[in-house]
């Protein structure tokens, strides 16, 4: 098996300016792109082609390796290990360090993206939807809940089946604010959490925030406490564009209205409103043509009316027996 030959990785198109909305194959892209592995990436992906149902998957021939953990060990096996870079030390540090953060932040992005009611409906479910192929796409995104459901029961102690005043995401919320407190004093003013060199910690890291930070909820108070350290913002920010510069996507594009403030459009509204103002130029002088043709041949008309005026008893006519007077 040659990894540079006929391999891809499927993964979820991504939005708010990421690669991919889902935190499995953004930690699997990140795999990729900071070893610089030649890999091609499709993501117009089918989950349900992986065999498991899931994204992300990694197919090299007839091969697939579906899930982080098996892409991993293909890289891993292929000359491709992320931490290759560290030492022993600094190997341990990485999985001990990945593993307190799975414990206080895994909790709070299941629940705020799947199990919390109003953000599922309003967002996480449309963002499944839209990348999952119909039919499957009106039941597929549910899965999603019924696993947070089995996460939440492990990590908080609590069913999102219940009614929303027994969700008990104080705790879940407050973990996870610590969590960010201490990522923050870790990362100082360094580039990567080891210093110079990248880690499978700075992935896992970077793929639970960058999702947290970027997405739209309606309800998600970790956002204001992320955006609230400006060097975990700014470590967001860098691999966003410096290591997947090519590779986010936005739906939404920033425009500057008439009135100079900022609106969130779409391309297709952008191409509408583009249409909608030329289509308004044009009737605009369309109208002002009409008016000034009207205008000529009511001056005409008056003048016609005015040397004819003695031929008449006086009488005022309707406009229809003038213009018969007039042939």
């Amino acid at each position: 098996m040659d990894i540079q030959l006929g391999a891809m990785l499927h993964v979820y198109k991504g939005e708010w300016g990421l690669p991919t909305i889902d935190f499995e194959c953004l930690r699997a892209l990140c795999l990729l792109r900071f070893t610089r592995c030649p890999m091609d990436v499709e993501t117009n992906a089918n989950p349900l082609r992986s065999g498991a149902g899931k994204l992300p998957y990694l197919q090299i021939g007839n091969d697939k390796f579906v899930g982080y953990t098996q892409i991993k060990r293909v890289l891993d096996l292929e000359g491709y290990p992320i931490d290759a870079h560290l030492n022993t030390k600094q190997k341990h540090l990485s999985a001990t360090y990945a593993n307190w953060v799975f414990t206080n932040l895994h909790g709070y992005y299941h629940y705020f993206l799947y199990g919390e009611p109003f953000n599922f409906d309003k967002t996480t479910r449309g963002l499944y939807a839209k990348r999952t192929p119909f039919p499957f796409n009106f039941y597929y995104p549910s899965t999603y809940q019924r696993e947070a459901c089995d996460v939440l029961q492990v990590m908080a102690s609590f069913d999102v089946n219940d009614k929303l005043d027994k969700h008990e995401s104080e705790y879940l919320v407050l973990n996870a604010k610590k969590c960010v407190n201490l990522l923050s004093r870790k990362l100082g003013r360094k580039v990567w959490f080891f210093g110079d060199t990248y880690s499978e910690f700075d992935a896992i890291v970077y793929s639970y925030l960058a999702i947290i930070f970027k997405i739209t909820l309606p309800n998600n108070p970790l956002q204001a406490h992320i955006k609230a350290c400006q060097n975990l913002v700014n470590f967001i920010n860098r691999i966003t564009k410096d290591i997947f510069r090519n590779e986010g996507y936005s739906s939404t594009k920033l425009t500057k209205a008439s009135n100079g403030t900022d609106s969130h459009l779409t391309h297709s509204e952008h191409k509408f409103l583009e249409s909608d103002c030329s289509t308004k130029i044009v009737a605009g002088v369309g109208a002002l043509l009409a008016m000034g043709a009207f205008a000529a041949w009511r001056g005409i008309y008056n003048q016609l009316t005015t040397r004819s005026s003695t031929d008449y008893d006086g009488i005022d006519y309707d406009d229809d027996d003038a213009e018969e007077g007039l042939e």
